[in-house]
């Protein structure tokens, strides 16, 4: 087993298992209303942004299969927005992008993500999907990526790729 698969599952453990812990016992604290951050979400991104985007998606599935098992949620609903952020951060690798227009692509990528969450979600309630985007992706989206910010301020340096 060579040193990257080695880092890969040192950090799977430490920081995607650690951030399920987190997102089932911690946020509920931190909810302002009803929106949230998903910090599992905000892991998967920047593992996919270290690994490439293969090692990405299986990440977010895992860790989208995982989330779903400790909430209420049906099993899978997260897996796949997961999985398909997951592949899109790794992408960006490919596309070059630097500094700020990382955030920006993963204030995207968030924002695609809570579209098919609530998306998903719009089937089990009887709330509009219009009223679900103004009232739970857009807030959900801008919370989420300040928690980004935050998170990646502290722990760069693990996720970083110099």
């Amino acid at each position: 087993m060579n040193h990257e698969i080695k880092y890969l599952l040192t950090l799977f453990f430490f920081f995607g298992l650690g951030s399920v812990i987190v997102q089932s016992l911690l946020v509920p604290y931190i909810t302002i209303h009803v929106w949230r951050p998903d910090l599992v979400l905000i892991i998967v991104l920047l593992m996919a942004k270290r690994f490439g985007s293969l090692k990405g998606s299986t990440i977010g599935f895992i860790l989208g299969i995982l989330q779903d098992s400790l909430t209420a949620m049906p099993i899978g609903i997260s897996a796949l927005p997961k999985a398909l952020a997951g592949y899109a951060s790794g992408k960006a690798r490919v596309l070059l992008l630097g500094g700020t227009m990382y955030m920006v692509f993963f204030m995207l990528i968030i924002f695609i993500h809570e579209l098919i969450v609530y998306g998903f979600i719009q089937f089990k309630t009887e709330v509009s999907y219009p009223l679900l985007i103004v009232s739970r992706v857009f807030p959900n989206t801008i919370y989420s990526t300040l928690m980004l910010f935050i998170v990646n301020y502290f722990l760069n340096k693990y996720f970083n790729t110099e």
